[in-house]
């Protein structure tokens, strides 16, 4: 079907653009180990402590780091037409907004793999036993935030005042999957009991299925105006 065919180009596009200049991911990678390293050696090593505030600072660095590649998402579209082109092409918008959405959440999986070990190493966490756990909220909130912030990125791409606007738009709408996310996360870490932090889960499935209806549904709208 032609409209699988368009979600598997944007994406090898997307993911062939970045392997030769490794832009986006290098900038969220080291990005990341600044928030690492200024949290790290500012923070007292008391085990409990980082325990309950890891969990945040993880967050913020996930979040922000995707905020970076999620900005840049429909930029290079901006360059040679690429964006009239898609506009003109005979193909489903819906696989457009896919296929990106893919690509963006994949690169930030790629980012929190690499920086998710950091973490543990620079905070000392013994947490092997709760990594399938973490790697599941991490799964719900990437989506999430790939999600709303694919659409955004759509929406502003035309903007001048992108860089300042795209953030102030994106971090409002995504508010309650960073909370579900930190608190499933700091459930995880913990080894807490599933039963005392599953609806932050089960919060997270929700709110990525209602991020993906909806903008699958609204990318069409904004790609024409």
């Amino acid at each position: 079907m032609i409209f699988f065919r368009v979600i598997r180009w944007i994406v090898w596009k997307d993911l062939l653009s970045e392997i030769r200049s490794r832009e986006n991911i290098s900038s969220m990678f080291f990005f990341a180990l600044i928030i690492i390293l200024i949290f790290s050696l500012s923070l007292s090593m008391d085990t409990e402590m980082v325990k309950e505030m890891i969990p945040g600072i993880l967050w913020i660095a996930f979040s922000f780091t995707g905020i970076i590649g999620l900005g840049k998402s429909f930029l290079v579209e901006t360059q040679n037409d690429c964006m009239e082109n898609l506009l003109m092409a005979p193909i489903p918008k819906g696989a457009v907004y896919l296929g990106k959405l893919l690509g963006n959440f994949l690169f930030m999986l790629v980012v929190e793999i690499i920086i998710f070990p950091l973490f543990v190493i620079f905070f000392n966490l013994d947490i092997f036993g709760q990594i399938p756990m973490i790697m599941l909220i991490c799964f719900l909130g990437t989506l999430g935030l790939a999600a709303m912030g694919t659409l955004l990125s759509a929406m502003t791409v035309q903007i001048k005042a992108r860089e300042v606007m795209f953030p102030l738009m994106l971090l409002p709408l995504v508010v309650p999957v960073i909370i579900g996310a930190v608190e499933a996360t700091k459930g995880a870490i913990n080894a807490d009991p599933l039963k005392l932090y599953q609806q932050w889960i089960q919060l997270l499935a929700v709110f990525d299925l209602v991020f993906l209806i909806v903008s699958y549904w609204l990318f069409e709208f904004i790609l024409e105006d």
